[in-house]
């Protein structure tokens, strides 16, 4: 799976990366970075002051704990259904592997944890290297498109390619798409739930959303990946909202 995992990240960087703009070949020359998705669902109990605590407690990490370089956050504002009780998005991203390590056991971190433990009923944690990360530098004020997908067990190998395969494919058939990448889940948590993908779609707003679900290509790709799929997850949010 590395294996695999490292070529296709060569792949993608040949086949995007050639572009004349000097900016451009440096973003794409870049170590993905490794993107830490928190997914949470509060108890019915919960207070709005509570849950307002929770978030600026989370908000405050960054300034913190050094290691976090990137920080969003936003509550579901999906259409499809499929977001699955989840309430809240927490999107944090750390350099490589050892900015997690200090992350995870760090005193502020395990606060924070202490603190929102008495009134979560339910979270999903999905970490993965962004691969072919189209855009993802400029993301502010626009819709996050989350996707978590759980495979069927048996699935071939050449299924799994021709859906990544087909994924990778629709930001160039679908101009709406701001921003772009995809990874496999790397949390050494254990709270995934069994999501081995996540997929980040990024558009400007609504308006590209609705051109985008409807799209004969991902329609297409919908027809590859439903017959594969044990679960899957959708979560849409703006950051800071």
């Amino acid at each position: 799976m590395l294996t695999r995992f490292a070529l296709l990240i060569s792949i993608l960087a040949m086949t995007f990366g050639c572009s004349s703009d000097p900016d451009s070949e440096s973003a794409s020359s870049k170590v993905p970075l490794l993107r830490h998705v928190v997914l949470f669902k509060f108890k019915d109990e919960a207070t709005d002051a509570q849950v307002g605590k929770i978030v600026d407690a989370f908000g405050e990490l960054p300034s913190k704990i050094p290691s976090i370089v990137e920080y969003q956050w936003g509550t579901d504002v999906s259409i499809e259904g499929k977001a699955n009780g989840f309430t809240h998005c927490f999107l944090v991203s750390f350099a490589d592997d050892s900015g997690r390590a200090e992350y995870l056991p760090h005193p502020d971190h395990k606060a924070f944890v202490d603190l929102l433990l008495p009134s979560l009923d339910k979270v999903t944690v999905v970490d993965f290297f962004a691969t072919d990360s189209q855009g993802a530098t400029d993301t502010d004020g626009k819709l996050r498109h989350v996707v978590l997908f759980d495979f069927k067990e048996g699935m071939t190998e050449k299924s799994q390619e021709a859906i990544e395969t087909k994924f990778t494919s629709l930001p160039g058939d679908i101009s709406e798409i701001a921003a772009y990448e995809w990874g496999f889940n790397n949390s050494p948590e254990g709270l995934d739930d069994g999501y081995s993908h996540c997929f980040l779609v990024t558009f400007e707003d609504e308006v590209g959303r609705g051109v985008y679900i409807p799209h004969p290509s991902h329609k297409e790709f919908g027809g590859i990946v439903r017959p594969n799929v044990e679960k899957v997850l959708v979560f849409d949010f703006y950051n800071g909202k």
